[in-house]
């Protein structure tokens, strides 16, 4: 797996307008996320600041989604 493809698949949920699609896409990203997070020493630190920021976005989105 491509160690960026979780920012593709985090573009992908966050400008989904159909909100059935959308938690399909946000699932996605999660597990993308997860684990690209567990390969924890080969990760930069700008891509583990940016996983943090894509986690606390996911998170509203999914709240605003409810």
């Amino acid at each position: 797996m491509n160690g960026n493809n979780w920012r593709e698949l985090y573009r992908a949920a966050i400008l989904e307008v159909n909100m059935e699609k959308m938690g399909e896409r946000v699932k996605a990203v999660e597990e993308a996320i997860r684990a690209r997070a567990s390969l924890d020493d080969g990760i930069p630190s700008e891509e583990r600041i940016a996983i943090e920021d894509a986690v606390s976005a996911l998170s509203i989105l999914k709240r605003e989604r409810s």
